[in-house]
This record gives structure tokens, sequence and C-alpha cells, in this order.
């Protein structure tokens, strides 16, 4: 299928209304001024969706489903509460939604108007009890007034004050509610949704909007389950119209080139024949960018794992990136608001006392365009033992390696007398000595040498260690891995000949491995009870695990599936994709 075809189908099926629809759909009802929006295509679509994933299946299991219904149990007794204060319980409330549902924010000449659009068909008698109960506690207060007025065939119901902020307004028809915070810009809705002939331009209209969208659609062109779409700058526009100030803060947003930010938007695609889960997220702007928006300087470039990266990491994160060009935007900005060489005489001066280097000559400078993070789990099982390894690539290794590093330990060591250092083989390890016991956290002990031509800096020792020892004994590299093996190839099938300068690759297994063995050890548990105390979310929590007994790990992890992610840049902007693979 072409190109154009793909991205037109997709565009119809994500948002356009059907040709024998009754109703317009919520990106043909909210105005093309909207500055948020978000929908769900159709909820009972994305509950059937869901459970065709990994993780809906596994909620099914008949090992694992008593937790959950022990959770859920003891959650929907800690808001009981509920069916008082609205008149349905919590599963009657959940099923509500019965089609598509929808908000969007939408500017008019006095405060923006929250909207909202949720199909509710059969569950339709809940929503008016739920209303029912509402305006009877309105009424009873006595300080909103209600008003019925007809609307063409509609009766719209609006509640009035003397403070505009404080009115709101609904409609009912054809088992669909509509309701906003501004109670005269319901009426307009109620107008549109008739089709009575009010000037009016949609959301589907907005070229922005399907912009974005028309990148966010399946790889076959699937429909999105969930739609995104804000204009930043239009929000920040309309929360500066009644400032005093707002001419001042316009001005500068152009100087600083935002202005060139026209939107940003996504979707999230579920159950495809090929993936579990599809996520889009693109930041359209324009072609010439300046300002601001000229250091946002991805580039093309390898993103395979580095020789000191192992197969046990939980994820890992590499990024293609032009610091230089960045860094020349950045000083052309201070410059601009600082005056004259504000960059130089104040960034980088006050960069060389702190750092006791030439920050520009010894590290700026000698930047190789890759910056990778690796988070890999430590042994001693608390709940942050997820520890943080950042990679830098740098040109020049061997003066970073005899100088630069030691006049950054000796200026650190002046600070803190605990920092050290340690050899192990060639390389010198410098590091914070701190020990801690802690039953429950793992104390930080930051970390920092150069292994190869990157300078690793970790949240911890034994971090540096390890890459260290895969560095020096080449095994069990993440780069021979089959799982990480399937993601890249994966991201080339989807970009076939396409260069992209960001790759993300996510182990849910381990970082569930990690949940599972603090969930398994009953001081944790303890712990995670005295936490509860005043939390309902961890009472229901614990309250679920001291009820059943976990499953064996095996039972959970097999639905547990090796994610990815990519980036790439594009002529109207940035677009970034995620995804996790179908479980055969």
């Amino acid at each position: 299928m072409r190109k154009s075809t793909l991205l037109t189908t997709g565009l119809l099926m994500a948002f356009a209304t059907p040709v024998l629809a009754e109703r317009p759909t919520a990106p043909r009802l909210f105005s093309g001024k909207a500055i948020v929006y978000a929908r769900v295509n159709d909820s009972r679509e994305l509950k059937d969706k869901m459970a065709e994933t990994s993780t809906g299946k596994m909620t099914e299991d008949k090992d694992i489903k008593p937790i959950i219904d022990s959770f859920y149990t003891s959650f929907t007794q800690l808001v009981q509460g509920m069916q008082k204060e609205v008149g349905v319980n919590f599963d009657e409330l959940l099923s509500i939604p019965n089609g598509e549902m929808a908000m969007a924010v939408i500017p008019t000449k006095t405060n923006p108007a929250i909207c909202f659009l949720i199909e509710a068909g059969s569950e339709m008698p809940a929503v008016e009890l739920i209303i029912e109960r509402l305006d009877q506690r309105i009424l009873e207060r006595g300080n909103l007034k209600r008003v019925t007025k007809s609307i063409g065939k509609l009766e719209v119901v609006r509640y009035e004050s003397g403070n505009a902020s404080r009115q709101f307004g609904y409609f009912i028809d054809s088992g669909v509610l509509i309701a906003s915070t501004t109670a005269d810009y319901i009426e307009t809705l109620a107008q549109i949704w008739q089709g009575s002939g009010i000037d009016h331009t949609p959301l589907a209209d907005n070229r922005n909007f399907t912009d974005i969208l028309s990148r966010c659609v399946g790889t076959a062109g699937e429909r999105p389950q969930i739609s995104f779409y804000v204009d930043p700058i239009a929000i920040a526009r309309e929360s500066l119209k009644q400032s005093p100030s707002s001419f001042i803060a316009l001005t500068a947003m152009k100087t600083l080139g935002l202005d060139g930010f026209k939107a940003m938007g996504g979707s999230l695609i579920l159950g495809t024949k090929e993936f579990d889960s599809i996520a889009h997220f693109h930041m359209l702007m324009e072609t010439n960018r300046q300002g601001v928006l000229r250091a946002l300087r991805p580039k093309s470039g390898s993103t395979e794992p580095e020789a000191w990266i192992n197969d046990t990491v939980v994820s890992y994160n590499t990024m293609n990136w032009d610091f230089q060009k960045t860094l020349k935007a950045v000083q052309e900005i201070v410059d601009t608001f600082g005056g004259e060489n504000a960059f130089e005489s104040n960034v980088i001066a006050n960069a060389n006392r702190e750092t006791g280097i030439d920050i520009r000559k010894d590290f700026l400078e000698q930047l190789d365009d890759r910056v990778t993070l690796t988070q890999v789990v430590l042994p001693s099982k608390k709940i942050n033992s997820q520890s943080n390894l950042f990679g830098i690539h740098m040109k020049k290794s061997d003066r970073l390696k005899s100088e630069t590093l030691p006049k950054l330990f000796e200026k650190a060591k002046l600070r803190e007398s605990r920092w050290t250092s340690k050899q192990i083989g060639d390389t010198t390890v410098y590091f914070l000595d701190i020990n801690i016991n802690s039953a429950t956290v793992r104390a930080p002990r930051p970390a920092f040498a150069m292994v190869g031509n990157d300078l690793l800096i970790s949240d911890a020792l034994e971090s540096i260690e390890q890459a260290i020892a895969t560095f020096e004994d080449g095994d069990s590299l993440l780069s021979d891995s089959i799982e990480y093996k399937l993601i890249r190839d994966k991201i080339k099938a989807q970009l076939k000949e396409k260069e992209y300068s960001i790759m993300s690759y996510q182990r849910p297994e381990e970082q569930l491995r990690l949940f599972y063995d603090l969930a398994k050890d009953p001081e944790n548990v303890k712990r995670l009870e005295d936490m509860s105390q005043n939390n309902p979310f961890f009472g229901a929590l614990v309250s679920a695990l001291k009820g059943r007994n976990l499953p064996p790990f095996e039972q959970l992890s097999k639905y547990m599936v090796p994610a990815g992610a990519f980036m790439t840049e594009e002529e109207n902007g940035l677009h970034y994709t995620t995804f996790t693979l179908k479980r055969d």
C-alpha cells in the first residue's frame, strides 16, 4: 500500500466521522482552537484490546487472578463511601463508559472551557443518577442557580452564579453526555452537535492536528485506541492573556524561538498483529528552527551497545546528539539575554572554578556526540536496588584519563573528604566511600571512571565495577543478546532504510524480578504495611499480599515481553515510537 494511502486511511479511521453517523465524533465536535485534547476512540474496544495484551492475559491467569481480585476488593472497600456520595458504586462507575470518551480545553472570550464527551449508551441511567445527586447537592447549597434552556431539539442544563468561573452546563442526547465548565459554551456545543449551521471549524480540520495524527497510526494503518493533542504555546498565551506582563513574556517566547514549536501529540495502539502495543509521540516544529529549538540536535549514528554493557541490564538507552551545535545555540541564547560574552564570562568561568578544569577545552570540546544510560539491579534487594550508569563517548580518552579526571577528583575531595579511588586492572575508579547500613534503602556511592573511550558515571560503585569486568572479559555482552537483536531488528524493519538517533531497549522481566523478591520478603511486606497506615493504595496492596501466596516467578515472567523505542528527526519535527512485542 502506498504511504499516502496508508496515512489517509489511518486518519479516517482515527477521527473522521462515518458518512452515516448521526452525531459528530469528538474531533468534529470540538473546536479547531482546542489547546488540549484527549480521546478514547471506543472504551469497549479498548477493554477488548487490553485483554489481548500480555498484561491482560496475566490478570486472567488462574494463579494470579485471585491476588488481583483480592487487591481490587480491598481497594473498592476503601472507596465504598462513593455510593453514598454519587449514587453508584465503584464498579458501576467504571462500567459507565460505553463507547467514545473525550475531553478538550477550548479558549473562549472569558475562561477556557473544559469540555467532556462520554458515550454511556445503556449505562446512561447510572449517569443520570449521578447528575441527580449532584443537582440535589448544588440546590441544597444554594450557591448556584439551575436553568434549563431549549437549543433546537436539545434540553441544555446550566448552573449559573455571579462568578463566571463557577458556572457549568451539560446536555444528554442519544446516550451521550456532553458537558462544559463554561455555561455559555455548552450552548455552542449543542448547536454544533445538531449541525445548526453555526460557524465552526472543527479540530479535525486543524492542520497541526492532522499532521501529528497522520504520523501516529499503526504500522499497518491500525487506528489508535487512545490519542491526544496539545498546543503548548497556545496554552502559554491563554495563561498570560490576563497578565499585565503578557507582552513581555510573549516577546521573550518569540525571541527564544518557542513560537516555532507548533504542537505535540500522540497515540496508543494495542493488540496489533505484530505488537502488544505501540505508542507514538510527535513534536511538530517549524522547518526553520530558531532560538531554543536550534539546540535540539539529534543526529543519526550507531546504537549498538558498547563493550562494557552486559546482557543482565534492565534497560539500555542510547542517544546520538550533536553537542557542539547544541552548545553553540545555548551560548547564543545566553548572550542574547545576558549581554555580549555572558556565556563565556559567567557560565563557563563559573564551571571552571567549580570543577578545577578548563570545562570547554578539557570536557565540552571532547564530547563525541553519543550518550548511553543503562540500568542494572544490584544484588542487594532493596527498594532502590536499581542503579543508573551513564556512559559519555569522548574523543581523547588518554588526556581525560591522565589529567582531567584526577583534577576533578582532587576538586571533589576538597569539598568532601570521603572521596577516594581504587585501581581495577588498568582503570582508576573514583568514588564517594559511603557505608550506611539500612535494611530498607541502598546508600548511593557515586563513582566515575574512564573505560575505553567512555566516561562512566554512576550512583553505585558496583555498577562501574561490573562494567569494567564486562569490558575486560568480553563475555555475556548485550550486543550478543538474542532479545536485544530482536528489538533492534524490529526497529530497523519499521524504519526500513531510515536513520534514527535514539534507541531504547527494556527488559520488564528483570524489573518485575526485583519487585517480586521484595514482595516475597516478610520484612519488606512489614515495611510496606507500616507505610500503608495513611495510604489506602498501599493498604489494599498489603492486604492482597498477606492474603495470598505469590505464584512462582516463572508464572509471572512468562507474560513479560521485551520493549523497544526509537526516535527519528523529520522535516516537521521529532517523532518518538515505543513498542512491546507480542508474546507467542
